[in-house]
């Protein structure tokens, strides 16, 4: 082991922990002992001195990369490494301050070139081969991952802002060295060590969150009674059970919640409890010892599972499917407190280049469709993929002579997209502060808009004589019909803004969603009219649900009916419909 300050590689620069479910960040000071494990065989000593570190009343950042597995069951030796990190690494500061947490960056582009490292072709092959293990009776599951790698694009701490508030997890990391950095927006807990009592909490099984909220609901009961996910998390819950007994007092392991689904801002995951009371004599390397690597990560049973994926993957994980873990001052021979996540959701950025690789996989089984692992695993990279700038929701109601125009709709669609992403809404106090507007001679655009700590601001603004009829392009580029940011009217409009640019010529632009329907167009819903009746895109081909829209179907004069963007030569007539403006007549510009 190389201890204290002997390769100034390892000093970090910027280390900083958040928990944005509690809203609290940890920065660390007084920096005092720095080490670092290059072989398997110093890890076990690393971790008995980091626990030293914590007895002196120090806290303790350490990370462990998956390949550290080998220190403690030589059977599952791969002799492969990351080539920017080593096994394992802690440093002990004096100080730890606590800060509010982190608020997603502000604007920018945060990565380019998103790449699968392998494919989705390689990791379908693979799955069929984990299947085959299985049917020969060789494994009952393994955990296949594949790397996505990308090039960063903005400062790598707006990259962790955005990856930790869209992830939205209790395990976020930022570790920055001089030639590399993590990135972890972690939301699995890989142990908790309080007292005599040693927590862990496994996720298996996971869904892609809908942006229409009716969706998401039916998204979150078909995972929660999916008896594929809840076998495979009941598995993944028996070696863990196996292996805290390891450390346990008789009797003392209990699974006290069993097939939970949590809600994060991009999916759905299954997480199940499991506890133990832990023997006197029982330390940070026996737990290491026992239950490393995570179970959630390996598979079953556990070393064959490991061999397995290292016939399988080609590539180290490194800190992927490792752990990153704090420390909390102790006192000198006693049994310290330590939170380990497990680093999923997590990229290392090599400083000197920009790369960034970040690993996402899933639990296979007997019964897994390749298609839908491949599914599962993309969707667990829209974190990175889609990691979020700063966004605020909005309404844009008619203001006129008459008023405020269907307020309480309005605030209905406003309430419902504030608990879908986690926004504080008092419904009551906005409609109390817009009922103090007056109402006006000529037409205004009344614009509400929430923020993420739910301040509200109102604003009114004339609005111009609008274009008749309303030229309308055809976007080339497809959206997805689940995507959360065109489901809910929000401030991130990138999509809108790069469909209305493609298209300078036109007033609006069409979008269509990966089945070639119309959904609707930048700033409007759509009607269209065929053999003498009027219809409107259902909301199942995505987008907006526009009160406009939903007053026009409520009264029957729509109907709802999918187009495919070839059959917009055979309508009869287009409109668009907007709570400001109302209907507008519509054509479509050809070339």
């Amino acid at each position: 082991m190389n201890a204290g300050m002997t390769d100034a590689r390892w000093e970090p620069g910027h280390v900083r922990l958040d928990d944005i479910v509690r809203g609290v960040g940890y920065e660390f000071s007084g920096r005092c002992t720095t080490a670092i494990a290059e072989r398997p065989d110093d890890v076990p000593a690393l971790l008995a001195a980091a626990e030293t570190e914590a007895g002196l009343g120090r806290w303790v950042v350490c990370f462990v990369c998956y390949e550290a597995g080998e220190a403690f069951e030589p059977a599952v030796a791969t002799g492969r490494l990351h080539p920017l990190l080593p096994l394992a690494w802690f440093t002990s500061y004096s100080e730890r301050c606590v800060v509010p947490a982190v608020e997603p960056p502000d604007s920018g582009r945060l990565v380019d070139n998103v790449t699968r490292a392998h494919g989705g072709a390689w990791y379908q092959q693979g799955v069929e081969r984990v299947r085959t293990a299985i049917e020969a009776g060789d494994v009952y599951q393994v955990n296949l991952t594949d790397r996505v790698r990308c090039v960063l694009a903005a400062p790598v701490v707006d990259l962790y802002r955005a990856m930790a508030t869209t992830q939205g997890g209790s395990y976020n990391a930022l570790i920055e060295f001089g030639h590399a950095a993590i990135v972890s927006a972690s939301p699995e807990l890989f142990v908790r060590l309080e007292g005599d009592t040693i927590t862990t909490r496994p996720m298996k099984g996971t869904r892609r969150r809908h942006g229409r909220p009716e969706a998401d609901r039916l998204v979150a009961e078909e995972l929660l009674t999916s008896e594929k996910d809840c076998a495979e998390n009941v598995m993944i819950v028996d070696l863990l059970r196996n292996d805290l007994s390891r450390l346990s007092v008789p009797g003392g392991v209990s699974t006290p919640e069993l097939f939970q689904v949590e809600r994060y801002e991009t999916v759905w995951q299954m997480t199940s409890t499991v506890k133990a009371r832990l023997r006197p004599d029982i330390g940070l390397v026996d737990v290491f010892s026992a239950a490393f690597p995570c179970g959630s990560v390996t598979g079953a049973p556990k070393i064959a599972a490991m061999h397995a994926i290292a016939a399988l993957e080609p590539t180290p994980r490194g800190l992927y499917c490792g752990t990153i873990g704090l420390l909390e001052p102790a006192t000198p021979g006693g049994r310290g407190s330590s939170t380990w996540s497990v680093a999923i959701r997590t990229a290392v950025v090599d400083a000197t280049t920009g790369a960034v690789e970040f690993g996402a996989g899933g639990g296979i089984t007997y019964d897994s469709d390749p298609a839908a692992e491949d599914d599962e695993l993309e969707s667990k990279t829209a974190v990175l993929r889609g990691a979020r700038l700063a966004f605020s929701l909005f309404e844009t109601l008619r203001l006129d002579a008459a008023g405020v125009h269907e307020l309480d709709r309005h605030l209905n669609r406003l309430t419902t997209s504030a608990e879908f992403f986690g926004y504080p809404c008092d419904a009551a106090a906005i409609a109390q502060k817009v009922a103090l507007l007056a109402p006006t001679s000529t037409l205004h655009r009344l614009r509400i808009t929430l923020d993420r700590a739910g301040r509200v601001l109102l604003e009114a603004f004339a609005v111009d004589a609008a274009a008749s009829p309303v030229r309308l392009a055809v976007a080339e580029s497809t959206i997805r019909s689940d995507d959360p940011f065109l489901c809910h009217k929000t401030t991130n409009r990138t999509v809108y803004d790069a469909a209305r640019a493609a298209h300078p010529q036109a007033d609006d632009v069409l979008l269509v969603n990966e089945r070639g329907e119309v959904v609707e167009t930048t700033i409007a819903n759509v009607l269209y009219r065929l053999g003498g009746r009027w219809y409107t895109p259902p909301l199942t081909s995505g987008g907006l649900p526009g009160i406009g829209r939903e007053v026009l179907v409520e009264r029957g004069v729509v109907t709802e009916r999918v187009l495919l963007a070839h059959q917009l030569d055979e309508c009869d007539e287009l409109e668009v419909v907007s709570a400001l403006r109302g209907r507008r007549r519509a054509e479509r510009l050809l070339g």
